[in-house]
């Protein structure tokens, strides 16, 4: 009676390597979650990192009550090895086209988004605009105005180019009367 607790059958790990290659399956597919939440938000180091570490942390857990459930807590080489074969399978096969389609789909996904917003903001955008334009012609006409201004005009009798041409005008009136008188 003592053999039977501690022996398994062939049966019982052939189950538990079936087990556990659905098992590394299932890791490769939670692997893609991690996966689009990566591609989603930035290839930046420290989403790399955070990631990564999350989905250790889940797989550990999700690896912890897998062999709790299955195979009573006690943990066998051949288990890991077909988490491992589970894995790479997945990510060699479903996960290579998903990650090719997904981010095909996340970028056009993204490009509607963007182009529904571009399309929402363009009455915006079209009074910004004619309203900048409206700006700019006005302030390049004060700002004429405003140089102006700083040298105002003065009275005509007083300028010094009006005196200058009475004087000329007068002289040549004066030489044009001697003249005629000639």
């Amino acid at each position: 009676m003592t053999d039977y607790l501690y022996s398994v059958s062939l049966a019982s790990q052939t189950r538990l390597f079936l087990l556990s290659l659905g098992f590394g399956f299932f890791a490769g597919a939670v692997y893609d979650i991690f996966r689009a939440m990566r591609i989603c938000l930035g290839s930046k180091k420290w989403v790399y990192r955070t990631t990564d570490i999350l989905y250790l942390i889940t797989l550990g857990f999700l690896n912890f009550l897998f062999f709790l459930s299955f195979n009573e807590g006690e943990i066998r080489l051949f288990a890991f090895l077909g988490e491992a074969l589970g894995l790479t399978v997945y990510l060699f096969t479903v996960g290579f086209t998903f990650a090719i389609y997904f981010e095909k789909i996340f970028n056009s996904i993204q490009k509607a988004i963007a182009a529904f917003f571009k399309a929402l903001t363009l009455p915006f955008r079209k009074i910004w605009k004619k309203l900048r334009d409206f700006l700019k012609k006005h302030k390049k006409s004060s700002k004429k105005s405003e140089n102006k201004s700083k040298y105002p005009l003065k009275v005509n009798k007083c300028l010094l180019y009006n005196l200058f041409n009475r004087k000329q005008n007068s002289e040549s009136q004066d030489k044009g009367a001697e003249n005629n008188a000639d």
